[in-house]
C-alpha cells in the first residue's frame, strides 16, 4: 500500500523518447498519450549546471578564483563544493551541534536558526550543504559574513605553496579588509580552500574566522538558487526528463538536489563519511559512489510518463506525492514523486517495479 500523502497512478502505454535527444538537444519532451506522431517536443532551457569536475582547482591560485566567483554570482553549492573536506566535515558537525561559530557572525545568526527551523522536515535535507546555503544566503541579507567575499576580492597574491599546503592573500573588494585563504589539495590533486580568514582570525577555526572591523552590509537581495535554477522540475515529466539527463552526463549532485528531503535522507543514512576521503557532503558522496557503480537502475530509454498520470498529477498538493510506473524498454520502475514548497517535482524513490523493500531514493549498496 502506498504510504500516506501519495496517490499511485496506474501505468498507460505512451511513446518513447530517448536519451539521445535529451543530451544532444537538451530540450525536455513533453508527451500525451498515444503515438508517435502525437508526440510534441517542447524547447527546455535545461543547461546543465557546472560540476565539481569542471570546477578548475588546478591550482591554488585557480581555486581562489572560483570561490570567489561562486560568492559573487551568490552559488552557494558551489562555493562549498569547493571547500576542502575538513571545512566541509566541520559545516556539518556545526550543524550537528548547533554551534554556528565558522560560518556567520552573531548578528545573524538568529535569522538562520529561524530559517533552519521553517525549513526542517520540508523540502530539504538539513545537512552540510544545505545549511551552508542557507547561512551565505542570510548573511548576504542581514549582513553577517565574517569574511565577505560578495563583493569580490583584489590583488591576490600566492604566498607560500608545496605538496601539503597554500597561502593566498588578497584584499576584500567590500570593505579593503586583508583576507588569507588556507588550502590543501585532495587526493585527486585539486586544490580545495580549507578556510577563508581575516588578519586577526585563527586558522583552527574553519571554514571561516575574524572578527570583522567594518560589518558587512545588508543586500536585501532575493536568494538566487544558481545551480538549481538549471534544473527544470515543474511537472512530473519535466523531473524525469531532468533526471535521465543528469544521469547520462554523470551529474549526481544535481540529481540529489532534486531528490525531496526524504530521497535525500535516505541517501544520506546509505552513504558512510568513509566512501571517500576527499569529500564531506552527502551529495558529492553520492556523486563519488554512483561514478563508480553507475546508477542503479536503468533509465535510459525511459517511456513518457502517461497522460493519465499527469491528470492525476494535477491535483496533488504541497506535500503530497504520487507513485506510478514507468516502462524502461521490457521493464519498467515504480517512481514516486513529491511536490515541494514552491509547486515544483522531487524525486523521492526510484525503484525496479514490485521490489517493495528496496531502500529509499534507490539501491547505493
Amino acid at each position: 500500500m502506498p504510504s500516506r500523502g501519495t496517490v499511485c497512478a496506474v501505468r498507460a502505454p505512451v511513446s518513447r523518447w530517448t536519451l539521445l535527444v535529451l543530451i544532444l538537444a537538451l530540450v525536455t519532451a513533453s508527451c500525451g498519450g498515444g503515438g508517435g506522431d502525437d508526440t510534441q517536443q517542447v524547447e527546455s532551457s535545461f543547461t546543465p549546471p557546472r560540476t565539481y569536475e569542471d570546477l578548475d582547482l588546478s591550482g591554488p591560485e585557480a581555486a581562489v578564483a572560483e570561490f570567489i566567483s561562486a560568492f559573487v554570482r551568490r552559488d552557494y553549492i558551489a562555493a562549498a563544493l569547493i571547500l576542502h573536506p575538513d571545512a566541509q566535515r566541520a559545516v556539518s558537525t556545526a550543524v550537528n551541534e548547533n554551534d554556528l561559530t565558522g560560518l556567520i557572525a552573531p548578528n545573524a545568526e538568529s535569522a538562520i536558526v529561524a530559517r533552519m527551523a521553517i525549513e526542517r522536515d520540508g523540502d530539504h535535507l538539513l545537512d552540510g550543504i544545505r545549511v551552508f546555503e542557507i547561512a551565505m544566503e542570510e548573511a548576504m541579507t542581514n549582513g553577517g559574513f565574517i569574511v565577505d567575499l560578495a563583493s569580490g576580492a583584489e590583488g591576490l597574491t600566492l604566498r607560500t605553496s608545496d605538496q601539503y599546503g597554500a597561502v593566498v592573500e588578497g584584499i576584500l573588494s567590500s570593505n579593503g579588509s586583508d583576507v588569507v585563504f588556507e588550502l590543501a589539495p585532495t587526493s585527486d590533486e585539486r586544490w580545495r580552500i580549507r578556510s577563508a580568514r581575516l588578519t586577526n582570525g585563527t586558522p583552527l577555526q574553519i571554514p571561516f574566522s575574524g572578527i570583522p572591523t567594518v560589518d558587512s552590509p545588508s543586500r536585501n537581495l532575493e536568494p538566487r538558487d544558481i545551480w538549481r535554477s538549471t534544473l527544470p522540475n515543474d511537472s512530473p515529466q519535466e523531473l524525469l526528463d531532468t533526471i535521465v539527463a543528469l544521469v547520462g552526463l554523470g551529474d549526481y549532485v544535481s540529481l540529489y538536489l532534486l531528490l525531496d528531503e526524504t530521497g535525500q535522507r535516505g541517501a544520506a543514512e546509505q552513504l558512510p563519511p568513509s566512501i571517500s576521503s576527499d569529500h564531506g557532503l552527502v551529495a558529492m558522496l553520492l556523486d563519488t559512489r554512483l561514478d563508480t557503480t553507475g546508477f542503479p537502475v536503468d533509465v535510459t530509454e525511459a517511456d513518457p510518463i502517461a497522460s493519465e498520470t499527469l491528470t492525476i498529477a494535477q491535483d496533488v498538493g504541497i506535500g503530497e506525492a504520487i507513485t506510478f510506473a514507468v516502462t524502461v524498454g521490457e521493464n519498467a520502475l515504480d517512481v514516486t514523486m513529491a511536490r515541494d514548497s514552491a509547486g515544483a517535482w522531487r524525486l523521492r524513490r526510484m525503484v525496479p517495479v514490485g521490489e517493495l523493500t528496496a531502500p529509499t531514493p534507490f539501491s547505493l549498496g
